[in-house]
Parts: structure tokens; C-alpha cells; sequence
């Protein structure tokens, strides 16, 4: 995304209070339908020719395997999920972290630009994820969805941290609680004090699930 002139993706990035430090990580493409010269298997699949931000996938090797079309507007089909490599899991941010340090493990790759450290599994692929010790899952915000709850529980059963969203959070990610007005150190400091394990973590889950 460049910034020198307005553009859909800019526009985009600058209304999601994206870092513009963090622009150099998504891409922007005016057609999609041109994805399939990537991956020529979804030459039948992706059939429209509208513009979207593009989210790549890469691993720790900086091989692209994977990419994540969002849509500008309000399609129904907000997200496209284009597999270049078919097994490697859908994992954004591979290429940046480092292992050395906790990492913050969140669900959407924008949600993860505002962290530092941070990796976003995709679809399925927090179900497949195995924290370090030190890692922090930092699921999406909702305490009446059962899959949500399920994974916290899974994690928290592992002995896994995990953050358990305050009930002053109404914003179902972080993204939008950027949005809302929280600064990025807020929303650190909040999941500092709310990162938990341990039966504490499945105390606070059960209060979760109430709210």
C-alpha cells in the first residue's frame, strides 16, 4: 500500500487505523480474479473481478503459501482464503516474530499489526496451534460463542495462557476496539492484567461465559 496518493487500500487501511509502519504487509490487487496466475487451481473458483486488500502468508523461511483476499465493502464473502502451498497452516506473520520471545497469538492477521510479536491463525488454524510456554492465545471477544469458549477451554486444559476479555470490552477484536477510541498501549495493558492460566484462567472463563 503506498501513501502518497488516495487509494481504495489506503483509504481502507487509514479508516482501520492501521500502523502505517505495518502498510509494507499487505497488498492491494484490482482484480482477483488475477490471484489464479499465483494459483491456477481457483481459476473456476474465483469468478468476480472486483478489487480487495491482500493479506499474505508467509513462513519462517519467507516463502509466500498463502493469501488472504478481504473485500473493500460489505460483500458477503468478506474474506477469500487462496492457498498456494496446501498444507502449510494459514498462519500470518511467520516471517516477523520472533521465537525468542512471548508470542501473542491472535485470530485476525489486522488485529495482529497492532501487537508486537504477534502471529494470526486463520480459519482452522487455531485449532492446530501449539503455544510455547511463554505465548499468549488472544482469541476474538465472545462470550456467548460456543467455538470460542471451546478453544479457550482446549488452551486453558493445556496449561496454555490465555486472555479472558473484561467485561468493560464490548468490541468483538482488536481492530475495532482501535477504532472504538482505545490506544494500542491500552489495550496492552489490558492484556497484561487479563492474560491468565491455570484454574484462575478456567475461573475466569466461567464467569466469561455469563456475561
Amino acid at each position: 500500500c503506498g501513501n502518497t496518493h488516495s487509494h481504495i487500500a489506503v483509504d481502507y487501511v487509514k479508516s482501520r487505523q492501521i500502523p502505517e509502519d505495518k502498510w509494507k504487509r499487505l497488498y492491494h490487487i484490482d482484480d482477483i480474479s488475477n490471484i489464479t496466475q499465483l494459483a491456477p487451481k481457483y481459476k473456476d473458483r474465483i469468478t468476480t473481478k472486483e478489487p480487495r486488500l491482500v493479506i499474505p502468508f508467509f513462513n519462517e523461511k519467507g516463502r509466500l503459501t498463502g493469501l488472504t483476499l478481504r473485500d473493500y465493502g460489505n460483500s458477503s464473502l468478506r474474506y477469500i482464503m487462496v492457498k498456494i502451498v496446501d498444507d502449510a497452516p494459514t498462519i500470518f506473520g511467520l516471517d516477523v516474530i520472533s521465537k525468542e520471545k512471548p508470542v501473542k497469538i491472535v485470530e485476525g492477521p489486522l488485529d495482529s499489526l497492532f501487537l508486537d510479536n504477534s502471529i494470526a491463525c486463520a480459519g482452522t488454524a487455531f485449532n492446530k496451534i501449539i503455544p510455547g510456554d511463554n505465548d499468549i492465545i488472544i482469541i476474538d471477544n465472545q462470550p456467548k460463542n460456543k467455538e470460542v469458549c471451546d478453544i479457550l477451554h482446549k488452551h486453558i486444559s493445556k496449561g496454555h495462557k490465555v486472555v479472558i476479555w473484561p467485561d468493560s470490552i464490548e468490541e468483538k477484536d482488536i481492530n475495532d476496539m482501535i477504532v472504538s477510541g482505545l490506544e494500542q498501549s491500552e489495550i496492552v495493558d489490558i492484556i497484561n492484567t487479563c492474560t491468565f492460566e491455570g484454574l484462575s484462567a478456567k475461573l475466569k472463563l466461567m464467569e466469561y461465559k455469563k456475561i
